[in-house]
């Protein structure tokens, strides 16, 4: 999985590498931002974070980087859209960091929920 993460995360930063320097003088709030994704994930995004969970699993390298790159507009569009985060934080590795964290989270989440379903 962690090559997964890589994978993710260097997408993230090719979307955003025309991004200027940081125009915001606020800091950055990593925790605020992984809660305020996690808050708005959708079932339709869990389910292309599952694929992508299930492709690794598989060993599945081409439907691997298909859902990377879904699971990276996922995340860019939450990030931008619900969550106050600039196009020019995309490629700091704050926030960087923080989708890693998502990530992390989203996947224990669905884990969690997939060994419920065993019990």
């Amino acid at each position: 999985m962690r090559h997964v993460s890589g994978l993710i995360l260097s997408v993230l930063f090719v979307a955003s590498s025309t991004a200027h320097a940081r125009a915001t003088s606020s800091p950055f709030e990593q925790a605020r931002v992984v809660q305020c994704m996690l808050d708005h994930t959708s079932a339709d995004d869990e389910t292309v974070f599952k694929n992508l969970i299930v492709a690794a699993l598989n060993d599945e390298s081409d439907s691997v980087k298909s859902h990377i790159v879904q699971v990276s507009s996922i995340m860019m569009n939450l990030a931008l859209t619900k969550c106050e985060v600039g196009m020019s934080m995309l490629a700091d590795p704050q926030f960087q960091a923080a989708a890693k964290i998502y990530g992390q989270h989203l996947g224990e989440k669905l884990m969690k929920k997939a060994f419920d379903k065993l019990n």
